[in-house]
């Protein structure tokens, strides 16, 4: 049993992100005792900048952030750090991490969210719902013909976490399910797994191409001018991952130019404020076929509860001298 007096935990979230209000909830449940006699004290931030951060802060011994804590280098003792998201390329581009301190993240903690999420630009883009609903504002009584999900190629780039969970969804839909991963593999509900090198050939057969995989040096710009040259004239992109997999003009290009048949994007190109942003005058908006939503596919009811949960799990397992759960290989080392 580890022994601190008290064990001081910071919990950080950018402003539109959530409330770290609700994570301090879940840690004041699940210890009562420890919160209520100071074994334990919370603190909480909505802005994880060196100048939001008060220097009574720098004896910090575990971090929750959705954000970069920039002051974390002044932290003497700091333990460990969760992120409170799947992703962790931000984590990575910062390289500020001290090598001891262990990273943890909850991989495919944002699977159920975006996969229904992903269903649901499926249908809509097939369904043709914003047709009819733009129709209904104007009063116009048109009947629309849609298309149907069945039968139809979903191509998955990144059969990862959040990848299968789609990959489950879609199946229920009778779609024939291909993607890529790191080797040959049998993944449920996948019919045929290419490696990530044969990605051209997930592209040229899909009806409808969904990127779920992280942002590397490898997969930045992937979609460009001859990868979307190589999609159906038929088919439609979705992008719940990264908007940097995406190279913005030849987008814009492929649907206003009819190379595609239709587009949704749910993470855009700028990353200020997090967790990105599109510019009311940026000329995305005017893109022929684009669906564009505001970043909130995996942001739901559940966020909170299933994150905080993985929080609050390993901050008893660290109070009990146990492993820590989760812990990204290649920041610090698990603690026991």
């Amino acid at each position: 049993m580890r022994q601190y007096n008290p064990l001081n935990i910071l919990v950080v979230l950018q402003p539109g992100l959530g409330s770290p209000d609700e994570y301090a909830g879940l840690i004041k449940q699940r210890f009562p005792d420890k919160v209520n006699n100071g074994e334990i004290r919370i603190r909480l931030m909505q802005d994880g900048s060196a100048d939001a951060m008060p220097d009574e802060y720098l004896d910090t011994h575990i971090i929750g952030s959705g954000v970069i804590v920039e002051r974390i280098p002044e932290m003497k003792d700091l333990q460990w750090v969760m992120s409170f998201s799947a992703g962790i390329d931000h984590w990575e581009k910062w390289g500020k991490l001290p090598s001891h301190v262990p990273l943890l993240n909850l991989p495919g903690g944002s699977g159920i969210p975006i996969a229904e999420f992903v269903l649901g630009l499926m249908l809509n883009l097939s369904k043709k719902y914003t047709m009819m609903w733009d129709n209904q504002r104007e009063r116009r009584f048109i009947r629309i013909r849609g298309e149907e999900l069945y039968g139809k190629t979903l191509g998955i780039i990144g059969l990862g976490g959040i990848g299968r969970q789609i990959a489950k969804r879609a199946k229920a839909f009778d779609m024939r399910v291909i993607g890529t991963d790191i080797q040959i593999m049998e993944v449920p509900f996948v019919d045929e797994v290419y490696l990530n090198t044969q990605v051209d050939d997930v592209i040229a057969q899909s009806d409808y191409l969904v990127l779920s995989c992280p942002e590397t040096s490898e997969t930045v710009g992937m979609m460009n001018e001859r990868t979307f040259k190589l999609m159906k004239d038929t088919a439609y992109l979705i992008n719940c991952a990264r908007g940097s997999l995406i190279i913005k003009e030849d987008l814009i290009k492929a649907l206003n130019e009819g190379w595609i048949a239709g587009a949704a994007n749910d993470t855009q190109w700028l990353k200020k404020p997090l967790p990105s942003f599109l510019p009311s005058d940026d000329e995305v908006w005017d893109t022929k076929g684009l669906l564009i939503t505001p970043h909130v596919s995996s942001w739901t009811d559940m966020y909170a509860p299933r994150f905080g949960g993985a929080f609050v799990d390993n901050i008893d397992r660290f109070l009990k001298g146990q492993p820590l759960t989760n812990v990204v290989p290649g920041f610090g080392a698990n603690i026991a």
